[in-house]
């Protein structure tokens, strides 16, 4: 496939950009989620009472000063104290750029990630908080409206897992590109994105045109790379890491692949990497988990028992049994990009080295992994991922949406140009309704 080979690192986008998304979501954005916050744990608080209520109506001031800050475009403060030494390299980079953050005027990964940083050290400093989820509401609130979706899925998923084994070399495909699609999409809830195939479907190869007409808003797409890697007879290693992005219904889809993976011999131990804490209103932590599970055996959450019931004790048995672990590491909470994970957190470099496969979720992981910088859009993959990429001996798979400024991969500018055509003003690259499946074999 061909793209462009200017090795030329493109520039960070900033808030101050015309016309991005980094420029709209510092302006409306961001107020809004700040003050989600505020209401959503005015609520949660108002039924505590001594410490914890001092402590709560002083975050409450915190958190709407933080909005007062956003939308007049205050100077960015540095981070207090919390006992996590990532403060320290936020107020530097604050203290010695020669420019000067405001919150409209900052690079967009920069501020957006000092923003939830700054939120967490608010809970982080309290006595009475300090392990507090502002963000669970939203969650919890979120995933019960996907109720249709998940007992659909589940149903979907045993029946086409039924006769793994007797099914053909090209049913195992499809099967592969539409589990993959599954992940790829699992942050919509409405499942007319997928094929919606039976094994029996695949089995025959009636789905194949179903199957290809749902790829169709997938702007880079290697998944037959990836299918010819994972089943070279060759690979020896089968350990492959997913970094998780959104709890809810996309952690739910997560674990379906995950099993999936398992299942049909693809990976023989997965290890889920978690967040610390909470992070960008719904990143997935190891707390989400725990309730995950919690809601999924809830009658009242769930009525429809019958797919359930078989899928979440089997989900269930592949964590107990050590098959599914869960992986956290600080440097998922920096504002660095993946470019600086050599440097910065050279162990999860060295632990992704001696991956199958790391699988890299969401919209958040893919900024961070081309540096949010504005590349030509048919920058090669390989290219943009920096040290992730070429000779790291890492491969990645990024399984992502497309709902910010960056996106790679293309594969040359009459297809950019398409592209623009469909979706105008790149609307292609933010709006959601278009994605990347883009792989990179560190070689």
């Amino acid at each position: 496939m061909p793209h462009s080979t200017d090795n030329t690192p493109a520039r960070g986008v900033w808030t101050s950009d015309d016309g991005t998304m980094a420029y709209d979501t510092a302006r409306n954005r961001w107020p809004k989620i700040v003050q989600g916050m505020v209401d959503d744990f005015a609520q949660a608080a108002s039924t505590c009472d001594g410490t914890a209520l001092v402590e709560a109506r002083e975050i409450q001031v915190a958190l709407k000063s933080i909005k007062h800050e956003i939308i007049n475009n205050k100077a960015l403060k540095p981070l207090q104290p919390d006992g996590v030494g990532d403060v320290v390299k936020f107020n530097v980079e604050i203290e010695q750029t020669e420019r000067g953050y405001t919150w409209q005027d900052c690079p967009w990964l920069f501020g957006e990630c000092y923003l939830y940083r700054r939120v967490q050290s608010l809970f982080a400093r309290s006595t009475d908080w300090n392990s507090f989820d502002v963000f669970k509401g939203q969650k919890d609130s979120t995933f019960v409206k996907s109720r249709a979706a998940v007992e659909e899925l589940a149903k979907r998923y045993l029946e086409m897992m039924q006769n793994l084994e007797q099914a053909s070399e090209e049913a195992l495909r499809l099967i592969f590109v539409e589990m993959t699609q599954v992940a790829l999409w699992g942050n919509a809830t409405d499942l007319s994105l997928l094929s919606n195939l039976s094994l029996d479907q695949v089995q025959k190869l009636q789905g194949r045109e179903a199957i290809e007409r749902s790829q169709r808003n997938i702007v880079d797409n290697d998944t037959e790379e990836v299918w010819g890697y994972l089943t070279d007879p060759h690979r020896s290693n089968r350990r492959i890491d997913i970094v998780l992005d959104n709890a809810g219904f996309e952690l739910f889809t997560d674990l379906v692949y995950t099993a999936y993976l398992l299942e049909s011999g693809l990976a023989s131990k997965i290890k889920l990497h978690v967040k610390d804490f909470p992070w960008f209103v719904s990143d997935a932590t190891p707390s989400d988990i725990s309730s995950m599970f919690e809601h999924l055996c809830s009658v009242d959450m769930f009525p429809n028992r019958q797919a359930l019931d078989i899928l979440v004790p089997k989900l269930r048995g592949l964590f107990e049994c050590g098959a599914i672990t869960i992986g956290q590491h600080g440097f998922w909470t920096t504002a660095a990009s993946f470019h600086e994970m050599e440097i910065d957190a050279t162990g999860l470099f060295k632990c992704f080295q001696g991956s199958s496969l790391v699988i890299f979720k969401g919209d958040l992981n893919y900024r961070k992994l081309v540096r949010d910088a504005l590349w030509q859009p048919t920058t090669g993959f390989k290219t943009a991922i920096g040290p992730l990429g070429q000779t790291s001996g890492i491969k990645v798979l990024a399984l992502r949406t497309n709902k910010a400024d960056s996106c790679v991969g293309i594969e040359n500018a009459a297809r950019v140009e398409e592209l623009d055509r469909e979706a105008p003003g790149r609307q292609w690259v933010r709006n959601g309704k278009y994605a990347v499946i883009s792989f990179s074999d560190g070689r």
